[in-house]
């Protein structure tokens, strides 16, 4: 059962990481002045991390880890099993911010940053992408 889900949350991942790269503008000008890419980006960059804190979690699972308290802590239990390399897990793990920046609406985040954080952690999506899709499922 586990299988059928880890492999229905990569195939979500790999649908809105499209999405994104594709809607995301290459400069935040125009990034900020369009009212459709902006709330879209957002939510695909949503949808992507909540997808990877869910194989994360089945995957701690799968491996009779302890269960992470939150998001972020899914990437540290996860280091413990050597199928991601930690640099990777370290670096997406403050992806968890800027999501909960984006959901949340924290004041603190400004939106030029936002879109510098989904630029940066575009190719650490791809990089989890391809490990976990060459996982044996």
């Amino acid at each position: 059962m586990n299988e059928e889900i880890l492999k229905s949350k990569i195939r979500l991942i790999e649908e809105n990481l499209t999405k994104l790269q594709t809607i995301l503008p290459e400069n935040f000008e125009n990034f900020q002045k369009d009212d459709l890419i902006m709330p879209a980006s957002e939510r695909y960059f949503q949808i992507v991390v909540d997808a990877i804190v869910d194989c994360n979690q089945i995957l701690i699972e799968e491996n009779s880890l302890p269960i992470s308290e939150t998001y972020f802590n899914t990437f540290s239990v996860l280091a413990k099993i050597s199928l991601f390399p930690n640099e990777l897990l370290e670096n997406l793990a403050y992806c968890i911010g800027t999501r909960n920046a984006i959901v949340h609406k924290y004041d603190q985040i400004q939106l030029k940053r936002e879109f510098e954080d989904m630029k940066k952690y575009i190719p650490l999506f791809k990089e989890y992408l391809k490990i976990i899709s060459d996982k044996k499922l």
